[in-house]
């Protein structure tokens, strides 16, 4: 890929996960980090001494960086309740925004958040960054080259007991693991199979020794086109065996199974095993999301998780709460 010029890019929010973006954000060929925002003086004075950053690169009010720095671009990574307000803004200025997912802590505001990025012909794309690794773009070649046959049914099993600094606005979330979790594996799920869920059936708890307010387990069956079944076991409480964030998985099909556990993919045929290729990529994670938001600008085409897009994810999360709620089994509307 040959880039253009630099493009000019906004971070709102450096505290917490804000603060690992603005080191991929300096490291980035194709972005000039222009600017600077968060409510808190003390993550500002923080990039500014680890970061070098210039202190008239940061602003504590957004509306002022707005009036005053011309970007072409925002990065937002706020808490989801802040989602909305700070990208529509964004949008208004004429800014394309990149996201932190998940897009909305609501599907109203997300939907709205894309018919307002659509209005004005501007991108609005989700750093579903979970996608943009090896392993899952590798199972997916597998998958489309027939390798698996039909494909019958997957699960994913995840479990972190999460602790420390990642806790922060999640320890007080009402289902922290189904909003701020799942969304990574039940978008991954639509990105390995290629294909969307059809219903939904849920449950969530939290076990005794939870630290959490809100459900910190979830179990989730869903039903995606051709019949196909995903079951979906996570915890953010475990006290025993952890995976990785990305979970273990296994899909069966026709002609086998593949098997992903940390970085290990295996295709398993009855008694034989064999490793998946893994294909190399230019850049992966959240270095290639945001390649593939410059591309998406400079290409004027969609980008690969963008709000459209990602709105069948935040459907499996916002359908699976219905479920949860209802105790009923709950048809997946327009995906």
């Amino acid at each position: 890929f040959h880039m253009g010029e630099k493009k000019k890019i906004i971070q709102v929010g450096v505290g917490g996960f804000g603060r690992s973006w603005v080191d991929i954000l300096l490291n980035s060929p194709e972005w000039e980090a222009v600017a600077f925002v968060d409510i808190n003086k003390d993550a500002l004075d923080r990039i500014v001494e680890e970061c070098g950053i210039e202190k008239n690169k940061c602003f504590l009010s957004l509306d002022e960086c707005l009036e005053k720095v011309k970007a072409d671009a925002l990065l937002n990574i706020t808490p989801p309740s802040s989602h909305k307000e700070i990208t529509v803004k964004s949008l208004k200025k004429g800014l394309h925004v990149l996201v932190e997912k998940p897009l909305s802590d609501n599907l109203e505001d997300a939907e709205e958040m894309v018919r307002i990025s659509e209005k004005y012909g501007l991108k609005i794309m989700v750093s579903q960054n979970y996608r943009y690794r090896k392993i899952p773009r590798s199972i997916r070649s597998f998958i489309e080259k027939g390798k698996l046959g039909k494909i019958g049914y997957f699960s994913v099993f995840f479990q972190k007991g999460l602790r420390s600094t990642l806790l922060g606005f999640r320890k007080e979330m009402d289902y922290p693991l189904l909003k701020d979790m799942a969304i990574h594996h039940f978008d991954l799920a639509r990105y390995i199979i290629g294909k969307e869920p059809k219903k939904v059936y849920a449950e969530s708890w939290n076990p005794s020794w939870s630290w959490f307010k809100g459900d910190a387990c979830l179990i989730a069956i869903f039903e995606f086109e051709d019949g196909i079944r995903f079951n979906y076991f996570g915890s953010w409480v475990s006290t025993g065996r952890e995976t990785t964030w990305d979970g273990d998985w296994e899909i069966f099909g026709e002609e086998g199974s593949i098997l992903w556990r940390a970085e290990k993919v295996e295709f398993i045929k009855g008694e034989e095993r064999e490793n998946i290729e893994i294909i190399d990529l230019e850049r992966q994670d959240r270095y290639l999301s945001l390649l593939e938001f410059y591309k998406s600008i400079v290409e004027k085409r969609r980008p690969e998780t963008d709000g459209r897009d990602n709105l069948k994810s935040l459907k499996m999360v916002f359908y699976a709460l219905e479920s949860i709620k209802s105790k009923k089994v709950v048809e997946i509307n327009g995906t």
